[in-house]
């Protein structure tokens, strides 16, 4: 008698050709800190334009804290913006039939 084979995991699976559960690439781990990188740099140039124009720490410190949100908030609107639309895994509207 022969025993069935086994499926060879280098090739992809005719029944299903999606891989269920992809690795996120080295940019996809990285993008958040880039975000929050960015971010830092706006709130300190703003934070330091403020604090060498009042000479007052605590209105620097409210600027750099308030700058950071926002420019936060602002990149991850404008990232969602111009990434391309994934759909979710239980859609099944994709489907010819009803």
């Amino acid at each position: 008698m022969t025993q069935p084979r086994k499926p060879d995991p280098s090739k992809p699976d005719p029944h299903n050709p999606a891989p269920h559960n992809p690795a996120p690439s080295r940019r996809d781990r990285t993008r958040p800190a880039e975000i929050l990188g960015l971010a830092a740099v706006f709130a300190l140039f703003v934070g330091a334009g403020v604090m060498f124009s009042s000479r007052e720490f605590v209105l620097a410190l409210e600027f750099t804290g308030a700058t950071f949100v926002v420019s936060i908030v602002v990149l991850a609107t404008l990232l969602l913006a111009i990434s391309k639309p994934e759909p979710p895994e239980g859609d099944e509207s994709d489907r010819s039939g009803h």
